[in-house]
């Protein structure tokens, strides 16, 4: 496996045992080899071409464990040497290629990274039913490693998800799923404008929008629950090459719309590597720069918030969730409380972030793994404000949080780092480049960037 470790100040390799003061071997050369042999194999999913994958890909790689990942092609995870194999991701036989890559690598964990991943896992585990569940075969690996497969699938459905949190005692705003136009109309008229409007099934700030008024709220329901547009999901299939809405969009089903009152206040998210229920390490952030109103962040604080730690510990426990989650919240801005308004059933941007003991999400699976602590891992971060890469850059390039805050840019994988400071996928390609010619120019200086 590439060599992460080697630098031009690094100490010199000794080839043969370290001799300890007594001879032979020493307890730390010895501890070091174990923890090399123990090392697990991880294999991160990915249906999406966000670059939480190959973040984590090089977190685990670091760590001495054997990763592969299921992508598509042109993934950014296909651009660090942390990956031994990337096995090719189909969108029209998304189950049959997830089976054959864990087939072929054998994992002792599956991390998915996207929330289709998430599905995707969990649909493969209710296919497998009649395996037997002996501690072998995909079933009985997909419940190791996410604890309860059907969380993830329930995690995609915001308001059921909603309701059981709040019979936690979780802090959520009023939250309902509407079918049909009058039940929006009544459910503003008790709880006002503004209102989050979301739909199921989507992701990365997309599928969101926020209602000021009831027209503005009419029009957005009738957009979200009706089939999405033919000729839009054909124009997504070929400029990002993701045919998940075309797929969606030929069923003709009608999509669930979930209504939230809307908070005032700032972002937040807590990550946390779980293991049946119980937190081993968490994270927790607020948003001080956003790619777009309702889209990721691209700069965080690092913060201490303890009820967003009791709302995740709560739901982890009663959901009994194994693996990387991230619950999204929003920090009041009158009285600083947490409303937690979805979770996500996979890895989340900052899930690859060391932070030191209790908050290095990557070491406490491994050790979880192993029962001992990784030999190596990045020194820890020493900074609350991070800016994120390469969706800060992405962002703003001029940005002053790329210069004067402490900017997460993988510098020891350098074509991960060229990857991230390309056009983002769907710019491009000669498709982008017709369609980019095409447009006005005004409408290019307009046209923002697609979603890391």
């Amino acid at each position: 496996m590439h060599d992460h470790f080697s630098s031009a100040t690094a100490e010199p390799v000794l080839i043969g045992p370290t001799v300890g003061r007594y001879g032979g071997v020493s307890p730390a050369e010895t501890r070091a080899r174990a923890n090399q042999a123990a090392a697990p194999s991880i294999l991160l999913t990915a249906t999406l071409r966000w670059p939480i994958a190959a973040r984590l890909a090089v977190a685990f790689g670091r760590m001495g464990c054997r990763v592969e990942a299921l992508a598509p092609h042109g993934h950014p995870v296909s651009h660090t040497h942390a990956v031994r194999r990337v096995h090719a991701y189909s969108d029209f036989r998304p189950i049959v290629s997830l089976g054959a890559a864990i087939e072929a690598a054998e994992p002792d964990l599956i991390v998915p990274c996207d929330d289709n991943a998430a599905v995707h896992l969990h649909r493969l585990y209710e296919e497998s039913v009649g395996e037997a569940d002996a501690g072998y075969g995909p079933r009985a690996l997909i419940a190791r490693s996410l604890g309860a497969p059907e969380a993830c699938a329930l995690a995609t459905r915001r308001g059921e998800l909603l309701a059981l949190a709040a019979d936690e005692g979780v802090r959520i705003p009023a939250t309902a799923v509407v079918a049909t136009r009058g039940e929006l109309r009544d459910w503003l008229a008790l709880h006002g404008v503004p209102a989050v409007m979301k739909i199921d099934g989507s992701w990365g700030g997309l599928g969101v929008a926020i209602a000021r008024s009831l027209d503005e709220a009419l029009h957005g329901f009738d957009l979200m629950a009706a089939r999405p547009s033919i000729a839009k999901a054909a124009k997504r299939t070929l400029l990002d090459r993701d045919p998940a809405l075309l797929l969606r969009a030929l069923t003709g089903a009608r999509r669930s719309v979930t209504l939230q009152k809307f908070v005032p206040g700032r972002p937040a998210n807590r990550a946390v590597a779980c293991w049946h229920g119980r937190v081993l390490a968490g994270i927790s952030v607020e948003a001080l720069e956003t790619l777009h109103s309702t889209g990721p962040a691209t700069v965080v604080r690092v913060i201490e918030n303890a009820e967003m730690s009791v709302a995740v510990s709560r739901l982890a426990r009663r959901l009994g969730i194994s693996g990387l989650w991230g619950a999204d919240f929003v920090l009041d801005s009158a009285s600083g409380a947490a409303y937690l308004i979805e979770m996500n059933p996979r890895a989340t941007p900052i899930c690859h972030l060391p932070l030191g003991a209790g908050r290095d999400l990557p070491a406490a699976l491994f050790a979880q793994l192993t029962g001992s602590p990784p030999a190596a891992t990045a020194a820890p971060i020493g900074h609350d404000v991070i800016a994120l890469f390469p969706g800060e850059w992405r962002r703003n390039a001029a940005s002053s949080r790329v210069r004067l805050d402490y900017h997460d840019v993988p510098w020891d994988e350098p074509g991960l780092v060229r990857d991230g400071i390309e056009q983002p996928w769907a710019e491009r390609g000669w498709l982008a480049r017709l369609r980019a010619r095409m447009r006005p120019k005004s409408a290019r200086r307009s046209t923002a960037s697609a979603p890391i």
